[in-house]
């Protein structure tokens, strides 16, 4: 029961994907390999884990308290972050909740690290070009501006189609669930399943934006774009409801 990278374990609403409105158990990891950016001042939604990540502080024997303190609930959903990080705590943990507790567990991931955990659905959110940090903007997270070391660690491991493919083929279940900004994030997009042979339904697009005002400037077009292309629609009910409010 040693210390592990957790920085957040909660009760939740779903928020994101085909499970959206579901009671989770949420497990936040520390640590991203990736830097993401994606307006000059529009940074990751977990800025505590990525670009300032803090010290995982819980551990396992916290995870289980809060899963036999609340059995009416039946999914976990471990989030970063990036959780892939971490290979040998989430084999551990994954194996436990599942076999000793009959979870149904979501793993949320970019996509940068092998898969060594089996998982029930795999949420796979690819960062798109538009997630590339901007050099030269001043980051408040970090409280300087943005390099070219920040790019160049984003850009090393924003998109690896070999990793990605061995993570789909160890999960139960997947679904693709990127941030859509543009015109140009929908060819991406469609280039993405393209190459790794996706079905247009296992995508979920989602508005980008910290505050549910900045979800609502881009809402219509995504709507739109979802009808004509054949894509799903996941809005985030968490922003909508709580903005950037941590634990919930």
């Amino acid at each position: 029961m040693y210390k592990t990278p957790l920085v957040e374990i909660s009760t939740v609403i779903q928020g994101e994907g085909k499970l959206a409105g579901v009671p989770h158990i949420l497990l936040r990891t520390t640590g991203c390999d990736l830097r993401c950016q994606f307006k000059k001042d529009s940074f990751c939604d977990s800025p505590h884990t990525s670009w300032k990540p803090e010290k995982g502080d819980m551990g396992l024997y916290d995870v289980i308290e809060v899963v036999k303190a609340n059995p009416q609930i039946k999914h976990v959903m471990i989030t970063g972050g990036e959780p892939t990080m971490h290979s040998d705590w989430l084999v551990e943990t994954c194996q436990k909740l599942r076999s000793e507790y009959g979870m149904f567990i979501t793993l949320e991931t970019a996509g940068t690290n092998y898969l060594t955990a089996g998982v029930d659905l795999l949420s796979l959110s690819p960062k798109l070009r538009s997630s590339r940090p901007i050099v030269g903007t001043y980051n408040p997270i970090i409280k300087r501006e943005v390099t070219e070391e920040d790019y160049a660690k984003h850009e090393a491991k924003r998109r690896n189609f070999m990793i990605i493919r061995q993570q789909l083929g160890r999960a139960c279940s997947y679904q693709i669930k990127p941030v859509c900004s543009n015109e140009d994030d929908l060819e991406e997009i469609s280039e993405f399943c393209a190459v790794l042979n996706i079905p247009y339904n296992k995508v979920y697009l989602m508005p980008e934006g910290l505050t549910d005002e900045q979800l609502s400037k881009s809402r219509i077009w995504l709507f739109g774009a979802c009808i004509k292309h054949g894509y799903n629609y996941t809005d985030r009910l968490h922003i909508i409801t709580y903005g950037d409010l941590r634990g919930v």
